[in-house]
């Protein structure tokens, strides 16, 4: 009985060294295989169906992105209003429209003093304290002065309006 014992002892030492020896069939396995590396050929037409594929990815994931900024507090949806750029105290271009005698356009540079969103006015000071009420000129109607700004952006934002007063 003990020399059975003593063979087992031994045997199971043995055992476990000849399987770590012995090669898997996982080790086996190549790895990936690497375009242009390996010999693998990716054809024409699956190089381009992957590259639509990830610009749709890429389409849907900016509609999102323009989706929530609609959403989101302070977000520019379609729905924003023209006056929104304009706020008491700015400093703005205004630009007569050139006329029918074609001479140069006169600019002056005013301060904003009130915006009445709900009738699309604004009114503005010049450097002598006159003050003008401008309308904001509908899309088709032609306009007495454009006034300008630039946003924080650093892009020129103009808007036409027509002289009220």
């Amino acid at each position: 009985m003990r020399r059975r014992l003593r063979t087992a002892g031994l045997a199971l030492p043995a055992l476990l060294c000849a399987l770590l020896l012995v090669p898997t069939s996982a080790a086996a396995q190549a790895g990936p295989p690497i375009h242009g590396v390996t010999g693998t050929i990716a054809t024409d037409t699956t190089i381009k169906s992957e590259h639509e594929a990830a610009n749709k990815a890429a389409e849907g994931a900016g509609k999102v992105v323009e989706g929530a900024k609609k959403l989101l507090p302070g977000g520019k949806g379609t729905n924003q209003n023209p006056l929104d750029g304009f706020t008491e105290g700015r400093r703005v271009v205004l630009r007569d429209v050139v006329g029918a005698d074609h001479e140069a356009p006169e600019t002056t540079e005013v301060v904003v003093i009130d915006v009445n969103k709900r009738r699309n006015q604004i009114t503005v000071r010049f450097a002598d304290r006159k003050t003008q009420t401008l309308r904001l000129a509908a899309p088709d109607a032609a306009a007495d002065v454009v006034v300008s700004y630039t946003d924080p952006a650093g892009a020129r934002v103009a808007r036409d309006f027509k002289r009220v007063s």
